[in-house]
């Protein structure tokens, strides 16, 4: 899928790639995405979301109260994946259906720091195991050369059948439903002019 995020809609803004069917479990779940960051932390886009296993919805019994919908779909209740935020931090995270998500730093073996924003564009591979387990790397532009390498010990992970996986792109303006009476207000807030290009694909293996 090639596509562009924009954050002005409420600092948030999303896009599922094709679901992956399999009747047999899989080992791992991958998503592999070029981004193109050269208007996104700039303009004050704070993380990136590369998210798999992704189920459900928001709505009344998630934490937000309604739903969030971008371009016809609404915003998955759990998942688990990886978010990369401006500053260079690599986080594992897990979203339960709660406000508050499981999120673990993963620790860079690439030495130097790693400054997402210092590239034009990066090239990102995310791997979640069935077994248990998440590894992330990171290439500067197409090819170049590694500047993130990461994996972490996480819990087995049930295989439901199916797999969707999603890119999202999110700043620190975003007002939840719960604070606008359970309606979502689709108004700028922080980083109206945040734009996130990317061309993403995911399979299960």
């Amino acid at each position: 899928m090639i596509g562009q995020l924009s954050l002005q809609p409420n600092d948030l803004d999303f896009r599922y790639l094709p679901a992956k069917l399999q009747a047999s479990s899989p080992g791992y779940a991958e998503l592999r995405a070029v981004v193109d960051v050269s208007r996104y932390y700039a303009k004050g886009g704070h993380h990136i979301v590369f998210a798999l296993d992704c189920e459900g919805g928001q709505g009344a019994y998630n934490p937000h109260c309604g739903p969030i919908y971008r371009h016809g779909d609404n915003l998955f209740a759990t998942a688990r994946g990886v978010i990369v935020l401006g500053d260079g931090t690599v986080m594992y995270e897990r979203w339960n259906g709660t406000f508050a998500p499981e999120l673990v730093p993963i620790s860079n073996n690439v030495p130097g720091a790693f400054d997402p924003a210092a590239h034009r564009c990066l090239t990102v591979r995310v791997r979640c195991h069935y077994a248990g387990g998440v590894s992330v790397r990171i290439r500067s532009g197409i090819g170049g050369p590694v500047v993130f390498d990461g994996v972490l010990s996480t819990p087995a992970w049930a295989w439901p059948g199916h797999m969707h996986a999603c890119v999202a792109a999110i700043a620190l303006g975003f007002v939840a439903p719960k604070d606008t009476g359970c309606t979502e207000q689709i108004l700028p807030r922080s980083a109206p002019d945040a734009e996130l290009g990317f061309a993403a694909f995911s399979r299960v293996v």
